[in-house]
């Protein structure tokens, strides 16, 4: 989704932030860089420099300048020391180095070398699969990881809510390359990463999707060149079964599990939103028009027989935001879909959103026409009496909020529905900006105080000249809003209540709970968190009472959460 360091870091260390200072002994034992596998450390790069990639980050830095009197000695297969250091076409590196060979080397003397002695593998734990059988309770959801921040805490407070299921939903990894050997290196970093060991520990089942940075490139899709090889890579990280026949005969990595007994059970899908995945602009490719698609047809056909397959509840996961409609802020003919624009103004038109205006960074909304066939075949399938409610799941965006979109009538479709998202992203990361988004869960308030929560607040809202995105604290005893404004969101001062509070009633359902420390988590209204340091996601289904409990989770506390029946 955006453009970070991490891009840069692969191909050149310094000129993306001052590295720390680092003791050998806080180095990995081997590494990859840029196709060469290292034993020791090399000033590739670095400016004269010698660097190594680290055991844990140091101040936030996944690299470290090493001080030379803390390197050791090195070497060879024989037994003989490698030079301190070798030079290699223009390279020094202290250690061994597999540069131009197929296992490490170091030179003995100025003209002589040796392989080194290869350094085993460390065991990778596994990740634990989904029992079919097993009725789901809690799924937790996140995307978007990275060691750094207070990403340590947040796992473990994920880990004591002892999922039924965790659902990994892309940027698992910030590999960026076509270099094979460096994208399974990052996998095998994270699975060796403590806190990510005492996930693995846990042994919480887990089913995954992919976005850009795992997948390939920053917003690649079909024309990434390495997307088999990258595939392979992902089912080895998720330890999937080598029966699966994403192993052998099937392009993409999406798959859908039915999840617990009839009368409990869960369909869990996941979409691969990148393996077939049209350009959304010029710059990722030649653009396709009104033949755009994000899925492809082959994934297409198998959806749309998932969807009639009955279950209770479907989840359905994607590494991009489905609900959020398409940003007004730049020309439509920019984006690759439009072509003429008669299909893409239509598909916007048919879901009532001609007037709203959504998150500028990625989403299903790019292609409208796509967006509106995948909520129109869940109308469908809901409408057919295949499932009760539906959930769509999303990561991406590294900040976490709560959605809700009320699909049309149709002639085709039936009769309008409601459908709900929680996008949680992500681990070590924030986005503390205001995101626009029309189709956050509505906030609720009652009228003047008289206790019944069936008015929508109006965000933004001009309350003494000034412009409010959430819930007002000044004038009043307890959180109110407007409920009317007028064309310029003035607020009628006839029409007012006080916000629905935990566990109140509302149209939807009952609210569960607001953090007494929104304010510092949101920039705007209570459904978006968006300056914590870490967010995830949940779901808790009380089957006896048929009810949702839809939240986003920091790695302090339940920062807002919701409750619908189905």
């Amino acid at each position: 989704m955006k453009i970070t360091r991490y891009l840069l870091l692969s191909i050149l260390p310094t000129m993306v932030m001052a590295a720390p200072e680092v003791h050998y002994n806080e180095c990995k034992s081997s590494f990859n860089y840029l196709g060469a596998d290292y034993q020791g450390t090399t000033n590739k790069n670095n400016a004269g420099s010698q660097w190594c990639y680290l055991k844990s980050p140091v101040e936030e830095s996944s690299w470290g300048n090493v001080r030379a009197e803390t390197l050791p000695k090195f070497k060879t297969i024989s037994g003989k020391t490698c030079m301190a250091p070798s030079s290699y076409m223009g390279e020094q590196f202290y250690g061994c180095s597999s540069r131009n060979h197929t296992t490490p080397w170091c030179y003995i003397d100025g003209n002589s070398w040796e392989e080194c002695d290869p350094i085993p593998p460390s065991e990778l734990l596994s990740h634990t699969q989904p029992q079919q059988s097993k009725r789901l309770d809690r799924i937790a959801l996140g995307s978007c990881f990275k060691t750094q921040g207070d990403m340590p805490d947040a796992l473990s407070r994920l880990i004591a809510h002892k999922p039924d299921l965790f659902l990994w939903l892309g940027d698992n990894i910030y590999a960026d390359t076509t270099d094979m050997s460096r994208m399974r290196q990052k996998y095998d970093d994270k699975k060796l990463n403590p806190d990510y060991q005492k996930f693995l520990e846990a042994k919480i089942p887990v089913m995954a999707t992919w976005d850009d940075h795992d997948f390939g490139q920053n917003n690649d899709g079909k024309h990434y060149p390495k997307r088999a090889q990258s595939q392979q890579a992902y089912l080895r990280h998720f330890d999937v079964p080598a029966d699966d026949p994403r192993h052998t005969t099937q392009q993409g990595i999406y798959e859908a599990k039915m999840l617990g007994q009839p009368g409990e059970q869960t369909h869990v899908i996941t979409l691969d939103a990148r393996y077939f995945r049209s350009p959304t602009f010029n710059s990722y490719g030649e653009c396709e028009g009104t033949s755009s698609s994000i899925l492809g047809m082959a994934q297409w056909q198998w959806l749309e027989k998932e969807l009639a397959k009955p279950s209770d509840i479907k989840l359905i996961a994607s590494g991009i935001q489905v609900l959020p409609p398409l940003y007004q802020g730049r020309a439509k003919n920019k984006y690759c879909a439009y072509a003429d624009g008669v299909e893409f103004e239509q598909a916007i038109s048919n879901l009532n959103e001609s007037s709203m205006s959504g998150t500028s960074y990625e989403s299903w909304a790019e292609m409208p026409a796509q967006r509106e066939k995948l909520l129109r075949l869940v109308q469908k399938s809901i409408n057919a009496g295949h499932t009760k409610a539906v959930v769509f799941l999303s990561g991406d965006q590294h900040w976490g909020e709560l959605l809700q979109k009320n699909i049309p009538a149709s002639d085709k479709y039936g009769k309008a529905t409601t459908v709900y998202e929680i996008t949680a992203s992500g681990f070590g990361q924030s986005w503390p900006y205001h995101i626009e988004n029309p189709l956050r869960l509505p906030v609720y308030a009652d009228s003047q105080g008289d206790g019944r929560f069936t008015q929508q607040c109006h965000f933004p809202a001009k309350h003494k000249g000034k412009s409010y995105k959430s819930c007002l604290t000044q004038d009043r005893s307890k959180p109110w809003c407007y409920t009317q404004v007028d064309e310029q969101n003035k607020g009628n001062e006839a029409h007012w209540g006080y916000c629905a509070g935990n566990g109140a009633d509302i149209p939807t359902g009952k609210v569960g709970v607001v953090s007494k420390n929104i304010s510092q988590l949101s920039t705007s209204d209570r459904h978006l968190v968006n300056k914590s340091g870490s967010n995830y996601g949940m779901l808790d289904i009380d089957w006896q009472n048929r009810e949702i409990k839809l939240s986003i989770q920091t790695a302090d506390e339940e920062a807002v959460s919701t409750i619908v029946q189905f």
